[in-house]
């Protein structure tokens, strides 16, 4: 059989250089740029001036990277890969060197070194890297983050197989527990590591001023207390609840008073829940003036469900649950269903469903048109008209239909031009707590620069060296002043952002976050500072045990960032190993945006076009 290729007897000729006014041409070009790059850092230089001397060279490359992509350089880039040519792409973190290095190829006269080359720049990112985040993994450039779970979990079994399958960032969520609570998980999370002789950061994350819609509406109180079971339904731990004579908050189930000074371990409870189910409770502990009882099935209860006590076989005595307190109702919304949100508890709203937003000052700024978002975007309405400070809605989507919508969740405005909002008294008490015990805070909900110096200036009034801040950027209004929030960054030290994903995407919309994710990697390689990518890496695995083809190929991109954050979960050890364990071969693929030709087994597994032997 002829072969179908042929071989030439003669070499070919090697193609013919570009045409002189080609190279002039774009020659011309980049002497623009360099004119246009060096404007803005003229326009910037308050800016740059104002940052610390270690980032000054930085914020002087981010002044030239804003005014590099004012432009659209998209066939400039494409003409200069057409002659082998740095086409501009991999420039962020060294735009006057590039620029610099391009002229001169292209026959301009030779000019004074850019302060930051392609090295220096990889060189400042791992320093300030380092700074933040700590020691470099031993095996990988990429630090792996974890969120903290409840105090009462944070144990030596959960800490110590986090640690050892590669965690290199702890987190802990201040939203919720106490300053005593986070300080014995913070205690117990040091001697871990030092057991393990590993240094680890732990950062603190501030509440921020998350606005939430609460609901006026009130129904009966019920508790709910579900079973621990594991993967098959099969229940692995009873559940606990303590007997008291008044409902105080919590797993509790008020008795009739008398009961307790006269109930002993052993007896039975025996009551049918809310839900119509029979369940007894066997009490294990009393202490005369309360008890504690488990069951080995969920619990739904509300007040004055019949009782009996009994002991052996005889019944000591029968009453009722005692009083829960009323609580929020929970509202049911559809697409199409309308909803009033008024900052004021007397405001009329008519036969709406009401919700209450503390923020007067933010409501002002919602016009009719624009969007009312609900628990994190799983519900989307329209403001249809404002008056007497009561702002009437309707929905326009659902994740469920109809949803559920609980009091206390997230209402967010992201078309409006809301005013920023300074730290709160939490925010405060959060702050000094973790300037006195941890490594770092995470400033949530960053707006403008301002954001940014309201925490940066009390840290460096505590002078304490090396206590860092990352930026969580999860705001429409953060990617509109992105440039101004990282020059003010600039201004402290250690400091990195976050793209906080789950806030963002509700924000701009699912389909605008994964171009504006690589926009702030981007931005962050401009000035040099490290950035953490958060928000539902290997979600699955931690939650079930088993991932997504997608979130695979999520983990996989994620290794461009510095550091990446897994949230919470029963199965956090395996999403910790198996994210290390991604960013471990992808790093022999990819650093940042460049692509690392090592040896392909694809490739060597083949000669000749017919598979070789061997691996």
């Amino acid at each position: 059989m002829q072969s179908v290729i042929t071989h030439s007897a003669q070499p070919a000729e090697a193609a013919p250089p570009p045409p002189a006014s080609a190279l002039a041409a774009l020659r011309e070009r980049i002497v623009a740029l360099q004119r246009e790059i060096e404007a803005e850092a003229v326009r910037r230089r308050v800016q740059v001036e104002a940052a610390l001397p270690k980032h000054r060279a930085s914020a002087l490359n981010l002044a030239h990277y804003v005014g590099l992509r004012r432009n659209d350089l998209r066939k400039l880039q494409l003409d200069l890969a057409g002659i082998a040519l740095s086409s501009l792409g991999r420039s962020e973190g060294h735009v006057a060197d590039t620029l610099e290095r391009l002229a001169h190829w292209l026959g301009a006269p030779a000019a004074n070194a850019a302060p930051v080359d392609a090295s220096r720049a990889d060189e400042i990112l791992r320093e300030n890297t380092r700074a933040l985040l700590g020691p470099r993994p031993r095996d990988r450039h990429v630090y792996v983050m974890v969120t903290a779970p409840e105090a009462a979990a944070v144990t030596a079994d959960w800490v110590e197989p986090v640690l050892a399958a590669g965690a290199d960032v702890l987190r802990i969520n201040a939203a919720h527990e106490s300053p005593a609570q986070w300080e014995a998980a913070i205690a117990l999370i040091r001697r871990c590591a030092a057991a393990l002789r590993r240094e680890i950061r732990i950062l603190i994350d501030l509440p921020g001023p998350k606005l939430r819609a609460e609901i006026r509406r009130t129904e009966p109180g019920m508790l709910h207390l579900p079973r621990s079971k594991d993967g098959l339904g099969r229940t692995t731990a009873h559940t606990s609840i303590a007997l008291v004579a008044r409902y105080a908050g919590g797993a509790q189930l008020p008795v009739p008073p008398g009961w307790l000074r006269r109930m002993r371990a052993g007896d039975v409870l025996l009551l049918t829940d809310a839900g119509g189910r029979a369940r007894e409770l066997a009490v294990r502990e009393c202490t005369g003036e309360r008890a504690r009882a488990e069951c080995d099935r969920s619990l739904y209860l509300t007040s004055g469900l019949p009782l009996a006590w009994r002991r052996g076989k005889r019944v000591l005595g029968r009453g009722r649950v005692g009083a829960y307190p009323r609580q929020p109702a929970v509202l049911q919304l559809s697409p199409g269903d309308e909803f009033a949100v008024s900052a004021r508890g007397t405001a009329r709203t008519g036969r709406l469903p009401a919700l209450h937003c503390p923020a007067a000052d933010v409501l002002g700024c919602v016009r009719p048109g624009e969007r009312v978002l609900l628990d994190d975007g799983r519900i989307a309405a329209i403001a249809e008209s404002t008056s007497s400070g009561v702002l009437r809605c309707r929905v326009l989507q659902a994740a469920k239909t109809p949803a559920r919508l609980r009091s206390g969740k997230g209402i967010a405005f992201p078309d409006s031009r809301v005013p920023s909002r300074a730290l709160d008294a939490e925010d405060e008490r959060v702050l000094e707590f973790a300037l006195a015990h941890a490594d770092g805070v995470e400033v949530s909900f960053v707006n403008t620069a301002a954001d940014v110096s309201a925490v940066g200036e009390r840290v460096s009034r505590h002078a304490r060296p090396g206590f860092g801040m990352v930026l969580k950027l999860e705001t429409r209004e953060a990617t509109r002043n992105l440039a101004d929030i990282l020059f003010e960054a600039m201004r402290y030290d250690p400091v990195g952002i976050m793209i906080a994903r789950g806030d963002l995407a509700v924000e701009l919309s699912f389909e605008r976050l994964a171009e504006m994710q690589e926009e702030l990697l981007w931005f962050g390689e401009a000035c040099h500072l490290p950035v953490v990518w958060a928000t539902q890496v290997l979600d699955s695995l931690a939650h079930s045990g088993v991932p997504t083809r997608a979130e695979i190929t999520d983990a996989a991109m994620s290794m461009r960032a510095e550091c990446v954050m897994l949230n919470r979960g029963p199965h956090i050890v395996a999403a910790v190993r198996m994210l290390a364990d991604i960013i471990r071969k992808m790093e022999m693929h990819q650093y940042k945006k460049r692509s690392m030709y090592r040896p392909l087994g694809l490739a060597l597994g083949t000669a000749g076009g017919k598979p070789a032997g061997g691996a």
